[in-house]
């Protein structure tokens, strides 16, 4: 249905130059309306004279590929878009209201895994192990892990940082967060042993001007891991552990925990994880609320009261 490619990509250009989104935020936003254009145009449907029903029917053709938590994130492109269509008079009144009102899934918040210092070590051994891979294959799957573990990065930055946005000299590297709005992250000093010992083997350490703007995780042949690579290596290599969850934000959260376990404020930790609101940093510290009573249990003078 060329109508519909053609409202997608006026859609996604919108959400470029005027929102200002970052690419990893508009290629989120075009995998979700993909697999409703799929779903639309299967089903010879109009998108324009969208009811309930038909969100309805979308939900349920996803429900076994596709969780709640998932599909409200689907479901809020989804509002997104049909009010972008609304803006530009493609829709009217009463099919934007019929989308925005379309009730979100009920989803418990499920509390991510956090990840001991010796867990990581475990993994970083069992990748040694793997008799499959060869060396510069296992220096790049442990350098990758250890870089989430140690800056709290989201997997599309992670995904998107290339040679020239390091800087071995101090630690720290330039990502392009939610909002495609810039900070730095930093990385301890054995993740950068890591780093350089992976690049070297990838012909890529010492640093040199042609590889500057090359991805820093690729293939052997150079060609950058996508997302679902680097998703991939993370889960594989997590699922040697006894976790209930597998992904980057396994690790992502394991940064943040450390990080308040060991003393560090809420606000400072926002600001390190790139969230914009304090809210959304609060479900990464469960483990250090039990730490915090455990403390205030020993040394506040009503503890034990």
């Amino acid at each position: 249905m060329k109508k519909f490619e053609n409202s997608k990509n006026e859609f996604l250009l919108f959400l470029e130059l005027d929102r200002g989104y970052s690419i990893q935020t508009i290629s989120a936003y075009r995998r979700d309306i993909e697999l409703y254009q799929n779903f639309v145009e299967e089903n010879k449907l109009n998108y324009l004279k969208a009811k309930k029903e038909i969100i309805f029917d979308f939900q349920s053709s996803l429900q076994d590929v596709v969780g709640p938590r998932s599909f409200a994130r689907i479901l809020s492109a989804l509002r997104t878009f049909y009010k972008f269509l609304h803006m530009e008079n493609l829709v009217n009144d009463i099919i934007f209201n019929e989308i925005k009102s379309y009730p979100s899934p009920k989803y418990k918040k499920s509390i991510p895994t956090f990840l001991s210092k010796n867990q990581i070590e475990e993994i970083l051994k069992k990748i040694d192990s793997d008799a499959k891979e060869n060396d510069s294959i296992k220096a790049r799957n442990k350098a990758l892990i250890m870089l989430f573990f140690t800056s709290g990065l989201r997997l599309d930055e992670l995904n998107s940082i290339r040679i020239r946005d390091i800087d071995f000299s101090n630690n720290v590297l330039k990502v392009v967060g939610k909002g495609n709005k810039e900070r730095m992250a930093s990385f301890d000093n054995y993740t950068k042993d890591l780093i350089i010992k992976y690049l070297t083997y990838f012909k890529k350490y010492p640093l040199v001007k042609k590889a500057y703007d090359d991805n820093l995780f690729v293939h052997k042949n150079n060609k950058a891991l996508s997302r679902y690579n680097i998703q991939y290596i993370v889960m594989k290599n997590l699922k040697k552990l006894t976790l209930n969850t597998y992904g980057p934000h396994a690790l992502r959260h394991s940064f943040a925990t450390h990080l308040l376990n060991n003393g560090v404020g809420l606000n400072a930790i926002k600001s390190l994880l790139g969230h914009e609101s304090l809210s959304s940093t609060q479900i990464y510290t469960h483990v250090g609320v039990s730490e915090l009573k455990e403390t205030i249990k020993k040394s506040h003078p009503r503890g034990e009261k």
